[in-house]
């Protein structure tokens, strides 16, 4: 750019050719997070010694930071080893605020609430129908929505043979 009496130039870095160590020996909380964007070495060993300078923080700011660090690290592809990182440090964060954690939890619940419901319709099967009602239990392993299995539990209660059962599933799991 030129202006009559002023000349102004720069240079554009990529932020990744450059060393973190400095960033990370750094005591703003700032250049600490940004550390991740840089070249690393060993993106764990790094990872940890962001998340242990963060740990000494305010919790209300620690939580501030580590969600800026989750975030720069999702540009990375490290988020995944942050998240893991985090939920293995000695500290109590709200992972409830999290939106990288949330998904977590709720496929975690998600899960449980599946295990649940085929266990009992496992129980329901052997009890009306014995070890042929028990065959569909492949079949129903592939349903992946609680209310599916809720529809078919109730299915259970008004079929009178696991030829019924069967024929439902074909059409709807």
């Amino acid at each position: 750019m030129e202006f009559r009496q002023i000349k102004y130039s720069y240079e554009l870095i990529d932020i990744r050719t450059l060393d973190g160590n400095q960033l990370i020996d750094s005591d703003d909380p700032d250049d600490n997070v940004l550390a991740i964007l840089c070249k690393l070495d060993d993106g764990h060993v790094t990872i940890k010694r962001i998340l242990e300078k963060l740990s000494r923080l305010h919790p209300n700011e620690r939580e501030n930071y580590i969600r800026k660090l989750l975030y720069l690290s999702g540009l990375r592809n490290l988020a995944t080893t942050v998240k893991q990182e985090v939920l293995n440090m000695p500290l109590t964060i709200d992972l409830d605020e999290y939106e990288f954690f949330k998904d977590i939890f709720t496929k975690g619940e998600l899960k449980g609430e599946l295990k649940g419901k085929l266990e009992g319709i496992e129980g329901m099967l052997e009890i009306k129908y014995g070890p042929e009602g028990l065959e569909l239990m492949n079949m129903l392993r592939g349903i992946d929505k609680v209310d599916k299995l809720d529809e078919f539990s109730a299915l259970i209660k008004r079929s009178t043979s696991v030829a019924q059962l069967r024929l439902y599933l074909q059409g709807n799991a």
